[in-house]
């Protein structure tokens, strides 16, 4: 597997959307495996094909409980709204709060092309829509509801 470099802001590659993924072959899965060594490398719990310069739809996610590789992902927003602390691998030493839901309903296609359909709360909601955002180009710094300088990598 692969450190790949993450992009950081002002990078322009950050701010574009995404194309589908059109083929799912042994290319795909070693991009998939070099995201989640570059993620928990950086220390992160979520990362978009676009943060490594790799414009499809596709994102990965992992928190203690859960493991998500969504491609082609769409999102049905549920739950109530919340205020979440968000920091980003691409925008280093800024933490910034942005509005979210909940709950959301993600339909995506995993490594093989099989669609799937599932109901995700807390965190992990959080964390997909976040990522999620990286596949339209948009950054939580694009709206947020405060931003806040700290020091050290996030």
């Amino acid at each position: 597997m692969t450190i790949l470099d993450v992009l950081t802001v002002p990078n322009p590659v950050l701010s574009q959307k995404c194309d589908p993924v059109t083929v799912f072959d042994k290319e795909l899965q070693q991009l998939i495996d070099d995201m989640f060594e570059t993620m928990n490398d950086s220390k992160g719990i979520g990362l978009a094909a676009p943060q490594v310069g790799v414009l499809m739809q596709l994102f990965i996610c992992k928190t203690e409980t859960d493991r998500v590789v969504a491609i082609n992902p769409k999102l049905e927003y549920l739950g109530d709204e919340l205020e979440s602390e968000e920091g980003c691998l691409s925008i280093p030493n800024i933490l910034a709060v942005v509005d979210r839901r909940s709950q959301v309903k993600l339909t995506a296609k995993d490594v093989n092309g099989k669609e799937f359909s599932r109901v995700y709360d807390d965190l992990m909601a959080i964390v997909i829509q976040h990522e999620f955002d990286h596949l339209v180009g948009k950054l939580i710094t694009d709206c947020p509801l405060e931003i806040k300088n700290v020091e050290g990598d996030i």
